[in-house]
């Protein structure tokens, strides 16, 4: 069923990964468990809602219990929307869709990907040296990235905050853990907080 607005309060992580990657790829097999992971652990699981990774990840949500959003372009409509979505919000442009994309996530997960993928960790990562998104975290899967972080860091003018701003992990596991580690690192800082400002 689709839908024109976006979810009420939960926790979010929007995965970006490519569109290509079938069932036999192991770009396929690290979404599924990757959302298995995240939708084990309370996370609302996030993408664009078609297939490759978006399906796979979804899908892995699903199959443990999740739930799922899907951020749809009308151009690609319904040829390739994916099956496991709870939720469908159907976007009228590119724009639209990348805002909805950015805006839903706490927390945004990388995966190998083309251009596309490429264009949505550049909007996030300079996203986060804005106020509004500095406390969501950007974590990049695998060692295709790592190459490419390497490229642009060497090549481009950038401060070493913007490099500091991404997390660059091998593997969706280590991605989750670091994720749940800084999740529950933010939910005990109010606490202490007010017992320092009490004593």
């Amino acid at each position: 069923m689709a839908s024109s607005e976006p979810p009420g309060p939960r926790r979010v992580v929007t995965i970006f990964g490519s569109s290509r990657a079938r069932p036999a790829d192991a770009e396929y097999r690290d979404a599924i468990r990757l959302g298995r992971l995240l939708a084990e652990r309370g996370w609302t699981v996030c993408n664009g809602g078609h297939d490759g990774t978006m399906e796979a990840a979804a899908r892995g949500a699903k199959e443990a219990g999740g739930k799922t959003i899907g951020v749809t372009f009308n151009l690609y409509r319904p040829s390739n929307r994916n099956v496991w979505l709870d939720e469908e919000i159907v976007t009228e442009s590119l724009f639209t869709r990348l805002e909805k994309l950015v805006t839903l996530g706490d927390a945004y997960v990388v995966l190998r990907g083309g251009i596309g993928t490429l264009l949505e960790l550049c909007l996030v990562w300079n996203l986060v040296q804005s106020p509004e998104f500095a406390r969501k975290p950007i974590f990049v899967v695998g060692s295709s990235w790592a190459t490419i972080l390497d490229v642009m860091r060497d090549q481009l003018p950038m401060h070493p905050w913007e490099v500091g701003s991404l997390t660059l992990v091998d593997s969706v596991d280590e991605a989750v853990d670091r994720l749940e580690a800084q999740a529950a690192g933010e939910q005990r800082t109010p606490k202490s907080k007010a017992r320092s400002e009490a004593s």
